[in-house]
């Protein structure tokens, strides 16, 4: 707690600091050489030493402007404007003539200069519109800095401590290199790898769909893209970095990154190797290393229930990485273009892990007549290695035809060795329980395409479409497995050896024809029609370790399914400069086949009516309010249709129902947003809610003897709603940020427990609020808290209704003195209520890394860090759905101190900021 108290004194005193010490103003009036008022235009405080930012202002639609809280001193007026010669001029503060510098006159640039760059210009932020340019010279960052921490210094974008982003308060989904897609669509891959020192400018824009692009005809799709320009001596040369670390406890971490761009080439190799919970590039490859989320499945005496690599049951994300890992990845990425409609990229990542893991699992299931506890002690070891391929193709044959080709191929293997206890109770008295010993291993390769045509038959009246898609899968899951298990009650012991193989094959594909026709201004009319097949086999063999390991036909059955469709439909849009909707009327009629082992089921005529609905409105800049309907309808697949029984675990027993009914579901989602550019306040709310009828959900039983036997049926309903909003404003007297979000979420639903139907509500609340400074020129200050609170109540016994809550903090404290020193401190503190005799559980976590840059241009960098620094860290994950509440704690890393060296490789020309020459400004 001395910790906590220490981090809010800090960012206290230094709102303090920065309330008594920025109390100057300026104002004045951004006019053209016409006398008319410029809006959106930026006025700027340059450091007159460096060119960097130090405060600045927007003007408002009359061209005013008023910049706050501005420290006494000497600084570079800047005044700029996009398509007008940017004004410069000395100022001191405070003013003998007062706070109004009076009407700023911008000329226009010269005819044969619009549109080009002037070299030499240091213009911080220009905004035009909904596109914001950020001149990465004017944000000052460390020597070894990555993207991510000069996004962190851009006014109006915001990056979490995960490294998701936002900007002008909306979700970014896509960061580009020089306009080129980067190992992929995952932002992160991009900000945590290429310098900060290599980027020119950052730009934050929305982007329309491709197709819009081409057609000019507005879908109303847009989303939030940061691309980031590279300086040109980046493209020069080779750049990138190597780093090499040794620690307390044999801990060590290396890794390098190389790259090579020129205007049409882009190549970056990145490389890692650790045994320190480092995994990969990004969250997304962390699955990757484990396979997938099949590989995520549980067993044992847990709800997860493994199914042939599906995992039936919800799974949390977001949690600390769990168990002991050494880790290995390494990626590849080319992209080659002859200009910015056409391009070839491919890139390729191998990632691989080997984990040790220790868990204590304790599971309260609730039943008609009471509940009883489930615990499991396992021990594990999990090895992966995933390879995976992504290329894409852009051709823009001319101006009236357009090719989209993309796709990925993965190549996957696993292996598991794990050893289970597991206990049933129902009160203090053990019922049944179980010693499993468990080997496993897998392989999988999968591979998607798409393809899409477009052809222009008019300029802005007719588009004529073709699209095809398909997906491949086919893996092979080998289980051995040897079970002993004791029923109290009746004094009996069975042993199960058994060995089961999975062969899975999934084939589907699509075909999409559709033609767009102007029917009148703003008007389109679009026939559309598409059509597609899924195939799904799931080819077991099961039999037991004796004897020869000679199949046993009864659980080895040879499953397919088959389900072919039909989309006909139209879409109505209509368009208008501020708004798009969108209307469309679509019928599914499909056919589903399943046959086992050779006989088939009788077939099944399905038909729906799927319609969509969107409606997206810009009042202005900044003001948007969108609202979605769609339909959708999920046929069930061959894991829940499978009539066989799966005995892997004799504690819980799994069966598919081969009468399932496909899901139809109903979504609405309204989602509101506001960005203020003058004062950088956004506030975003989101509601969205479903309806699924034929809702495809658990039914169990449980016996005497606590054993759980589970299958599948449809229940009538299920419904879901969620509403959130994110609220951020700088508060300038302080010099900080507020961030506020909060989020509810509900889920109404139906399982049949012991042939009873039981409706259980989960309510799910989320609150965080934190607080950072404004200016990260040497003080980086963020601190903020969290609450997580869960309610739980079940229609089948009203006294085991559950209510818990979970409180966290952090805060992280970074300290940059100079080119040569950085320090860095990172806290957090999660409390979790009491769900047991331990009373309520706190876990602190300490961090901290003090770094010397040092060598010609700060390329050296040596860093002693510190993990865990209390020795306190622990691995808690709960989960309440359906009638169970489980609480998981799991052997997570532990203290460590490691030093580490940097080299940053570079040839390039000197670094370092923009210089200007006043006496050639107007």
């Amino acid at each position: 707690m001395e910790i906590r108290s220490f981090a809010f004194l800090m960012l206290l005193m230094w709102g303090l600091v920065q309330a008594n010490g920025q109390d100057r103003t300026l104002t004045g009036t951004l006019l053209d050489d016409q006398a008319d008022a410029l809006a959106s235009g930026t006025v700027v405080l340059l450091n007159p030493v460096d060119s960097t930012m130090e405060f600045f202002g927007i003007s408002n639609a009359r061209g005013q402007f008023e910049i706050r809280n501005i420290k006494e001193g000497s600084y570079l007026l800047q005044a700029s404007f996009m398509g007008f010669q940017t004004f410069y001029n000395p100022i001191t503060l405070p003013r003998a003539k007062g706070p109004d510098v009076g009407d700023i006159v911008m000329w226009p640039l010269p005819v044969d200069l619009q549109g080009a760059e002037v070299v030499g210009e240091a213009v911080p932020l220009q905004i035009s519109g909904d596109t914001v340019v950020y001149n990465a010279a004017a944000f000052k960052t460390r020597p070894d800095a990555m993207t991510e921490d000069l996004l962190k210094k851009l006014p109006g974008v915001e990056v979490d401590r995960a490294g998701n982003i936002k900007a002008m308060g909306e979700d970014v989904s896509t960061v580009y290199v020089d306009g080129k897609e980067f190992f992929g669509s995952d932002p992160k891959v991009a900000t945590r790898n290429i310098p900060a020192d290599a980027i020119n400018k950052v730009k934050v824009y929305d982007k329309k769909s491709d197709e819009s692009e081409f057609t000019g005809i507005d879908d109303g799709t847009r989303n939030k893209t940061v691309n980031l320009e590279l300086k040109e001596d980046r493209k020069k040369g080779i750049f990138g970095d190597v780093l090499a670390g040794y620690g307390s406890g044999q801990h060590y971490k290396a890794s390098g990154k190389v790259y090579r761009f020129t205007d049409k080439f882009q190549m970056a190799g990145l490389g890692m190797i650790n045994n320190v919970n480092e995994y990969g590039f990004s969250f997304s490859d962390y699955l990757d290393f484990n396979g997938g989320i099949a590989a995520m499945k549980g067993g044992g005496g847990s709800a997860k229930i493994s199914m042939g690599g599906d995992n039936a049951f919800p799974i949390n994300f977001g949690q600390p990485v769990d168990g002991l890992a050494t880790s290995g990845a390494g990626g590849l990425n080319v992209s080659y273009s002859t200009d910015k409609h056409n391009r070839t990229y491919i890139s390729y990542l191998i990632n691989g892990t080997d984990k040790d893991l220790e868990q204590e699992t304790g599971t309260e299931r609730y039943t008609g007549e009471g509940s009883f506890l489930t615990g499991d002690l396992t021990e594990q070891n999990t090895g992966a290695l995933s390879n995976l391929i992504n290329f894409g193709l852009r051709r823009r044959i001319d101006s009236t035809h357009n090719l989209i080709f993309n796709g990925d191929v993965g190549v996957i293997y696993n292996d598991l060795a794990r050893y289970q206890e597991t206990g049933n109770w129902t009160g203090e008295e053990l019922v049944s329980s179980q010693f499993s010993e468990r080997g496993e291993e897998s392989d999988r390769i999968s591979t998607k395409l798409r393809a899409t045509y477009y052809r222009m038959l008019g300029k802005n009246k007719s588009v004529l479409k073709f699209s095809a898609d398909g997906n491949y899968s086919k893996g092979l899951d080998q289980i051995r497995i040897r079970n002993q298990t004791d029923y109290v009650a009746d004094n009996e012991q069975d042993l199960y050896n058994q060995y089961q193989d999975n062969r899975t094959d999934r084939l589907s594909y699509s075909l999409l024809a559709a033609y767009t026709q102007k029917i009148g201004k703003g008007l389109y009319l679009d026939p559309v029609v598409r059509l597609g097949q899924s195939l799904e086999q799931l080819d077991r063999v099961q039999g037991s370790l004796e004897n020869g390991m000679v199949p046993v036909d009864s659980v080895s059955p040879d499953f397919n399914k088959d389900y072919r469709w039909i989309r006909p439909g139209f879409n109505f849009r209509w368009n208008t400069l501020k708004s798009q909707l969108s209307v469309g009327i679509i019928g599914e009629f499909g056919s589903l086949e399943n046959s086992l082992n050779g006989e088939a089921y009788p077939e099944a005529s399905l038909n729906y009516f799927i319609p969509t609905i969107s409606w997206d409105y810009s009042a202005s800049s900044g003001r948007k309010f969108n609202i979605y309907y769609s339909s959708m309808v999920n046929t069930p697949t061959v894991n829940q249709l499978l009539p066989v029984v799966n005995m892997l675990n004799p504690l819980n027993i799994y069966y598919g129902n081969p009468s399932l009914r496909p899901e139809y579901n109903h979504s609405v989602m309204i989602h509101w947003l506001i960005f203020d550019q003058f004062s950088f306040t956004s506030f975003m709310m989101s509601l969205s809610g479903g309806y699924t009828s034929d809702k495809i959900n658990w039914s169990t039983t449980v016996t005497d003897d606590l054993v759980q036997i589970s299958t599948l049926t449809n229940v009538d309903w299920d419904y879901n709603s969620r509403l959130s909003f994110d609220f951020s404003t700088p508060i300038r007297k302080l010099g900080i940020k507020i961030n506020l979000n909060a989020e509810e979420s509900w889920n109404r639903g139906q399982n049949v427990v012991n042939e009873v139907n039981n409706i259980y509500n989960t309510l799910g609340q989320r609150y965080s609020l934190s607080a950072d400074n404004r200016k990260k020129k040497r003080w980086d200050v963020e601190s903020g808290l969290g609450a997580t609170l869960t309610h739980t109540w079940y229609d089948i016994q009203e006294s085991l209704n559950m209510h818990y809550f979970d409180l966290s903090w952090f805060a992280d404290i970074r300290y940059t003195p100079s080119e040569k020193w950085h320090f860095e401190i990172t806290a957090d503190v999660t409390s979790y209520s009491d769900l047991g005799s331990d009373g309520v559980l706190r876990v602190p976590l300490l961090r901290a890394k003090i770094s010397h840059f040092f060598l010609a241009h700060n390329r050296g960098v040596l860093t002693l860090s510190g993990f865990d620094l209390l020795d306190q860290n622990q691995n808690v994950q709960r989960i309440s759905e359906l009638n169970y509440l489980r609480e998981t704690r799991s052997n997570t890393i532990g203290r460590y101190v490691m030093l580490t060296f940097k080299y940053r490789l570079s040839k390039l020309a000197r670094e370092g900021g923009i210089e200007v020459d006043i006496n050639k400004r107007r």
